[in-house]
């Protein structure tokens, strides 16, 4: 999958693999958005991968000579150019909205992709909320006895 470009690139391009919803038949009111939904979610990977908050920031990378970079350009190019910086702005600010879908899609093309459990035939998943344990409070005068507290 990741062959000889580096992961940043392979990620990049693997957003080009997953399935989009379609355009809405009927197109909402102001000028049509010039860049895709594909675009914006490779310019978020690009700009979280290498902590680039502002915009500027990416496309002050994007015009570095650095090989990694000129595959990055090419795959971030739409029409022969890129998008202006306050286009990143303005689109980056509005994905919020749809930003867990396009996560949770990546994420099941990706277990579709590798299929983790062909080996195993189980998997888990966990996150990051804590466990709420049962019981009350560990007191200092408690544990100082090693008398765990009563349910």
């Amino acid at each position: 999958m990741i062959g000889g470009d580096s992961i940043l690139v392979s990620l990049v391009r693997l957003v080009d693999l997953l399935p989009f919803p379609p355009s809405p038949a009927q197109r909402q009111r102001g000028r049509p958005p010039t860049s895709s939904e594909q675009l914006l979610l490779q310019a978020l990977i690009v700009r979280i991968l290498r902590r680039l908050y502002p915009a500027w920031a990416l496309l002050a990378l994007l015009q570095q000579n650095d090989p990694v970079v000129v595959q990055l350009r090419s795959l971030l190019l739409e029409n022969g150019q890129l998008p202006t910086r306050r286009t990143w702005d303005r689109r980056l600010a509005a994905l919020p909205s749809t930003l867990p879908g396009l996560i949770g899609r990546l994420g099941r093309h990706l277990v579709t992709l590798l299929n983790p459990w062909a080996q195993q035939g189980h998997g888990a998943a966990c996150d990051s909320t804590a466990i709420r344990a049962h019981g009350g409070g560990w007191h200092k005068k408690d544990r100082e006895v090693d008398q765990r507290p009563v349910d």
